[in-house]
């Protein structure tokens, strides 16, 4: 490898994203730093296929300074729309937005790969890798914000694919790949239970590929098949990802960010009638996503009924996603082989099962929907464990362990005592986790060191929106503008928060980070806690009602700039350059 280059000191590094940071501090010497070539994320040109639609509506994915023009029609589907277009938005939206002079764009530094992470001397160092030249260079600041989230791919060690003639693909390539075009790739493997996996089955078997789809069994880790629902399931509101938005629909669920004080929340959720009203309310909707799919219902001799998720929807303890097509059932029953096993071995251009049918075919091409893992090999174990990062279990101290066991168990009773519900969880597979949970304030801050956030390591449904939230509150954070509450305080409220997503997400609560159906109370709490009111200014009905909106943010981010003294925003960019009211 080349030699490192000088080492270049900034005031703060941000690895993901940093426009809120910016826009309070324009003058902050700040470096971005992106491991690919473009910005995006899953969302990038590089990750791009034809099948790959948004799962979050126009008027939704965008964030409160620039608005995002609608896709044209032959683009959406029950105002969800091709991903390309959060591609392009999130493209304009680096070069528009522009700090002392200088674009978004010019501070990302592309192709920089951070393999190691430490503090030294109260600055965190940084040495990095160019993923095109391959040289090394090291980077200091005295504060850093990681929002890599969730970026390393989860690649399985098939036995005998040192001997596999065929290709093997993890979602994260499979739109730079040749899989669908070339001609020569006719038996195709898809791994995985998701919606990547579920988008890669779609679009080889509509290109006139042989499919075999196969997920493990429950149990032994697995979580089993994915629940995909209907992007047009009826509402009060104009699309699901819309009625999602308001407080009226979040209050259904039993969340702990919701406080503890509304007759509304108690009867539904701290006596047996509320949470028999709400099971039934949650039991109808995942009869009708059964009902759609006719897991049972529809004719196949291809193990079409294996694709039955096993839990209801409400409980998240799996994977889901939206059915965005309507031949996408129909075609799985007809065309797709469905297997529920592990790959036993690869061995030239046969895959091998563990099946008790000891199955066997011919395959060209294996594509992984296998998920990813968490972005923290860059740090080593003893700064996992200082500031709250998942870590191995085995590693932690007795007395730590101790620590926590008894603010958890101490949260768990207020937890069973509110929401009568969780009480008694369905029958299930539980996974366990063997490192401990995040143990982050708000899943951002770590208890005992307050150079470094975490952002976007929350699993919430609304990404963009809950990203921007999270952004406000960390600028207010940095900037001390609000009383933090005491450590022991936050650490309550952290075992809370571990004791509350057991329960509620069962195996997908286990690290603590999960709020699929609460990002509206989740954001709620942050601008609460800042103490900026804006986003509830719509009367009593409109404030329970009316979906909470990226511009709603943007209200709430202006009123917190003029409390500042800093200057607010005078306009909301309208895509691609034109100006309206943000006010």
């Amino acid at each position: 490898m080349p030699s490192s280059e000088g080492a270049a000191r900034f005031d703060v590094i941000v690895v993901g994203a940093a426009q809120r940071l910016l826009q309070a501090h324009p003058e902050t010497h700040l470096a971005i730093l992106e491991r690919d070539y473009c910005v995006g994320g899953v969302w990038s040109e590089r990750r791009n296929y034809p099948s790959f639609w948004t799962q979050w509506t126009h008027g939704i994915a965008e964030f409160s300074d620039m608005e995002m023009e609608r896709p044209p029609p032959e683009d959406c589907m029950h105002d969800l729309f091709r991903a390309k277009y959060t591609t392009e938005y999130l493209e304009k939206y680096v070069d528009f937005m522009e700090h002392a002079g200088q674009p978004l764009r010019e501070r990302i530094q592309f192709n920089t790969d951070v393999q190691k992470i430490e503090k030294i001397n109260g600055e965190w160092q940084l040495l990095c890798v160019d993923t095109a030249s391959k040289v090394r260079r090291s980077m200091s600041a005295p504060r850093l914000m990681m929002a890599n989230g969730t970026s390393v791919p989860n690649m399985p060690d098939f036995p005998g694919k040192a001997h596999f003639q065929g290709k093997i693909i993890h979602s994260i390539d499979y739109g730079q790949s040749d899989v669908v075009q070339d001609k020569s790739i006719q038996h195709v493997a898809v791994i995985g239970a998701g919606k990547s996996a579920a988008d890669m089955v779609y679009e080889t078997v509509k290109a006139g590929k042989t499919v075999s789809w196969i997920i493990r069994k429950t149990g032994n880790g697995s979580l089993g098949a994915a629940a995909f629902a209907p992007i047009d399931l009826p509402t009060p509101y104009r699309n699901g990802v819309e009625a999602s938005q308001a407080r009226i629909m979040a209050s259904l669920q039993p969340c702990y960010f919701i406080p503890y004080r509304s007759w509304w929340t108690c009867l539904l959720h701290s006596t047996s009638i509320g949470a028999k009203l709400v099971t039934k309310v949650c039991s109808a909707l995942d009869n009708t996503v059964r009902k759609y799919a006719g897991y049972r219902e529809r004719k196949s001799d291809k193990g079409f009924e294996k694709l039955e998720y096993d839990n209801e929807i409400i409980w998240q303890n799996g994977t889901a996603g939206g059915c965005h097509f309507t031949d996408f059932w129909p075609l799985v029953a007809e065309k797709v082989y469905v297997h529920r096993a592990n790959v036993k071995l690869l061995s030239g251009n046969e895959l091998y099962l563990n099946d008790e049918d000891g199955t066997h075919f011919s395959c060209d091409a294996i594509l992984c929907g296998t998920g990813w893992s968490p972005g923290f090999q860059m740090f080593d174990n003893s700064t996992l464990i200082e500031l709250g990062l998942p870590y191995p279990k085995d590693l932690e101290p007795q007395e730590e362990t101790a620590k926590w066991e008894k603010l958890v168990g101490d949260a768990d009773k207020q937890v069973l005592k509110r929401f009568v519900m969780l009480r008694r969880p369905p029958k299930h597979y539980h996974r366990h986790e063997t490192r401990t949970p995040y143990r982050l304030y708000h899943t951002m801050a770590p208890v005992r060191d307050d150079s470094i956030l975490f952002m976007n390591y929350i699993v919430a449904g609304a990404k963009l929106f809950t990203a921007e939230a999270q952004a406000i509150w960390a600028v207010a954070y940095w900037d001390k503008a609000f009383p933090l509450a005491s450590v022991a305080e936050r650490e309550a409220d952290i075992a809370h928060m571990i004791a509350w997503n057991k329960r509620r997400y069962l195996s997908n609560g286990e690290l603590g980070n999960f709020a699929a159906f609460d990002s509206v109370p989740y954001v709620d709490r942050l601008l609460d806690e800042i103490s900026v009111t804006r986003h509830r200014e719509k009367g009593w009905l409109g404030n329970m009602f009316a979906p909470i909106l990226p511009a709603d943010l943007g209200k709430v981010w202006h009123q917190y700039l003029v409390r500042m003294n800093k200057e607010p925003l005078e306009c909301r960019l309208r895509y691609p350059n034109t100006n309206a009211p943000m006010i």
